[in-house]
């Protein structure tokens, strides 16, 4: 089973202002418990959860696919939002700077379905776009994914149901994808289209 993993990436450690950052993405979090790295990035992070790791010059939070249908900003730091389902073969990626949208790219299966900005410094020595991903979080946090210890400490967050339901319902406009032609039982072929928002690849 491959890495199923989402979240938003923070060039900022925002350890000591994390009330400040909340209000800058508009979320209202509850703390639940202290955790550990290898619990906060496994697999499928459940709606309404935020689990948060601090490095020393970057923040890295881990939520679920749904959440990471589009970017989040700040308007004085770097992010990097991401989803990557190695399952599914989706991924998913938006990089801010200072506020400004600086490149994006969304793949299903092998297909660029949106591939915008200027490339990345790291997309030179990435070979696909799951590693663009990984290499970008580095990028942008300070410390390489897999040099994180398994037992690092990590918080776990909640989201207010009202602002779970609100953020939900942000979703971005549906992606057309071609599927193969179909038979059906009288024998004649068709090619049939479907529509599905671009997330509901990760299922």
């Amino acid at each position: 089973m491959g890495f199923n993993l989402s979240g938003l990436a923070i060039n900022k450690n925002y350890e000591s202002d994390f009330d400040a950052l909340q209000k800058q993405l508009g979320w209202h979090l509850e703390k639940q418990s202290d955790i550990n790295f290898e619990t906060a990035s496994s697999n499928w992070t459940e709606d309404g959860i935020c689990d948060v790791y601090f490095t020393e010059s970057g923040t890295l939070i881990f939520m679920s696919m749904d959440m990471c249908a589009e970017s989040w900003v700040l308007k004085n730091e770097n992010t990097f939002t991401f989803a990557l389902s190695e399952t599914s073969m989706a991924f998913s990626l938006n990089y801010c700077e200072n506020g400004a949208l600086e490149r994006s790219i969304m793949e299903v299966e092998g297909d660029r379905l949106q591939d915008e900005g200027e490339r990345l410094m790291v997309e030179d020595k990435s070979e696909d776009t799951s590693e663009i991903i990984w290499n970008q979080i580095e990028e942008v946090i300070g410390k390489r994914f897999w040099d994180i210890r398994p037992d690092e400490k990590a918080v776990r967050y909640l989201f207010g149901k009202a602002k779970t339901a609100e953020l939900s319902a942000q979703v971005p406009a549906p992606v057309k994808k071609e599927v193969k032609t179909q038979t059906i039982p009288t024998g004649i072929q068709e090619e049939i289209t479907v529509t599905k928002n671009w997330w509901e690849f990760w299922k």
